[in-house]
């Protein structure tokens, strides 16, 4: 009976695709690799619309997270996108609400808010030749990359984006998207270099 009805469904995901596909007469056969590519097509088409402008109370919630005056939250773009994006699970090779990681946040912020491109990994992104690296965090300027080594098995595996007051958002495996403090000692350790668009 089980077998009857996991038959009767992959011939209904089977027609379905047929369906779909009306210029092709190609036989599917449906696969792990087959389901995980649709879903990251349907991912990577998603686009997300963000307010225009910050609240006050927006305003004074970003100030208090970065402990600087509201004046200060100037670029409305950013903090609307981090608004959107706050509280979002971690999910490794995720670009989508359900689940992000890093790499594909930081990457769709970039687009967003600075029109810029990115590739697609932390490691591709610092060997991005428009970027100019550099080691010292005194110099962090709202909107440089910020590259970690969280594991031994790149020397870049995580990035986020440095907002102000030694604050950088991120999507990290243990907090999810988040707002995350570079001076506290886990993030201190595992700083490599920060990343800034040269000059045109």
């Amino acid at each position: 009976m089980l077998k009857k009805i996991l038959y009767l469904s992959l011939f209904s995901v089977h027609m379905l695709l047929l369906a779909v596909s009306c210029h092709s007469q190609k036989e599917y056969t449906i696969t792990d690799e087959l389901v995980a590519s649709e879903r990251s097509k349907k991912e990577k088409k998603a686009r997300y619309s963000y307010d225009t402008s910050l609240t006050e109370d927006e305003r004074k919630y970003f100030a208090q997270r970065l402990n600087v005056s509201k004046d200060e939250i100037i670029n409305e773009r950013l903090y609307n996108f981090i608004k959107s994006w706050e509280g979002t699970k971690y999910v490794w090779g995720g670009e989508s609400r359900n689940g992000i990681d890093c790499s594909a946040l930081v990457q769709q912020l970039y687009s967003y808010v600075y029109k810029k491109e990115l590739p697609r990994t932390a490691e591709e992104m610092t060997l991005d030749k428009r970027l100019e690296l550099f080691r010292s965090d005194q110099n962090l300027r709202e909107g440089d990359l910020v590259f970690f080594r969280l594991n031994d098995e790149r020397i870049i595996t995580h990035v986020g984006i440095y907002l102000k007051n030694d604050k950088f958002f991120a999507a990290n495996l243990v907090g999810g998207v988040e707002i995350a403090n570079l001076k506290k000692q886990y993030w201190k350790k595992n700083f490599m270099a920060a990343g800034r668009f040269k000059q045109e």
